[in-house]
């Protein structure tokens, strides 16, 4: 599977994964369609985060490249293997945006099919920005010393598999372009397959 660019980030803690891979255009396409019409079939309300049926899009096989290649970005990255996997779409029109929440998972991952917003951060515009939220930073406002930031901007584009641990809240900023961003979102159950050891050592001294 052909990638372009691609990080493991230690943030807040934690491994969080982006990476952009250049998938078959025709592959692309057919995807971007096919979430389309699972949209305005399943989601009669037409917001986000309002899909009436749990039906996974795993199954499906138009979309198996992405599902490919998430197991792989787990098994490689997180020295783990993927257990049991759903998946839904998500279509994002002008002025929309996800709320915060937390997925019940062990992992989560967004795909992005199609992404049209264009913010601009000089100007505060962080139209159609995905957030991670330092897991802290909900309960509290004051930043201690040796804390990062309390939150993490992915500027979302074509092709790019955002992957991270389940408990850390997410949300976007209102999206603002005219084709609407069209996303697949994942959960995964995974089990440990002791591939990696260095994964489960802390990234900082624990000495006191």
């Amino acid at each position: 599977m052909p990638t372009s660019k691609s990080e493991t980030k230690d943030l807040f803690g934690t491994r969080v994964y982006v990476g952009m891979h250049a998938l078959a255009f025709e592959e692309m396409q057919r995807m971007r369609a096919l979430a389309l019409e699972l949209h305005e079939r399943l989601n009669p309300h037409g917001k986000p985060w309002s899909r009436l049926s749990k039906q996974s899009l795993h199954d499906t096989d138009e979309f198996s490249p992405v599902c490919r290649l998430l197991e792989q970005v787990v098994q490689t990255e997180y020295g783990c293997k993927v257990t049991a996997l759903t998946g839904r779409e998500v279509v994002v029109h002008q002025g929309q945006a996800l709320p915060l929440h937390c997925e019940d998972a062990d992992l989560s991952a967004v795909f992005f099919l199609s992404h049209h917003a264009r913010p601009d951060p000089q100007r505060a515009d962080y139209a159609g920005v995905f957030v991670l939220v330092n897991p802290s930073g909900p309960f509290g406002f004051k930043q201690l010393p040796w804390e990062g930031l309390r939150s993490e901007l992915i500027y979302p584009a074509e092709g790019m598999l955002l992957v991270f641990p389940s408990y850390l809240a997410h949300h976007t900023h209102p999206y603002n372009a005219k084709e609407p961003g069209i996303e697949l979102h994942f959960e995964l159950k995974v089990a440990d397959t002791h591939a990696h050891q260095r994964l489960r050592q802390p990234s900082f001294p624990r000495a006191l």
